[in-house]
């Protein structure tokens, strides 16, 4: 496949831009279940070997709070009996991990490096800043390449569009 040509990007942005405040409102408006089914699937798939070797452990009895503050979404993700635990939003959270929805993109599709993210204040770590550092090396950790390839695409799309942005 070749390289898009930048006025196919650009179309490509603009029609991001048209669709991203209804896409935002139907996630915003999303009942808890849909999301929390759709996002277990998500990062069970994402997660798959560190969870097999144990490597989420850290997050035993603690709580870690992702919120994608310009979407008004987020959960509350803990770790027990071998099993990723989502939670709705609002609780208390050992940390917070809060951003836009692009930072999210980037971080996700490793089109910028989370370091870089954090340095500029477009994603940040509230709490525990020990538990959020061990998640930001968690997800340094995992391999795109071991993601499915429809999940690999669908990554790498959306972080090539958070990036034209």
């Amino acid at each position: 496949m070749g390289k898009k040509s930048p006025v196919t990007t650009t179309l490509s942005v603009q029609l991001l831009h048209r669709i991203e405040p209804i896409l935002f409102s139907a996630l915003r408006l999303a009942p808890f279940s849909p999301q929390k089914f759709l996002l277990e699937r998500l990062l069970k798939q994402f997660l798959l070997e560190p969870i097999a070797e144990g490597d989420l452990e850290f997050l035993t009895d603690r709580v870690l709070k992702i919120s994608v503050e310009d979407v008004g979404i987020g959960w509350r993700l803990s770790y027990k009996n071998n099993q990723l635990i989502i939670q709705p939003l609002n609780g208390p959270s050992d940390a917070t991990i809060s951003g836009n929805a692009r930072a999210f993109i980037l971080l996700a599709s490793r089109q910028e490096d989370p370091d870089t993210l954090f340095f500029r204040r477009e994603l940040s770590i509230e709490g525990d800043t020990e538990l959020g550092l061990e998640v930001k090396n968690l997800l340094d950790s995992v391999e795109l390449d071991a993601l499915p390839s429809v999940l690999q695409k669908t990554l790498s799309g959306a972080g090539k569009l958070a990036t034209a942005i």
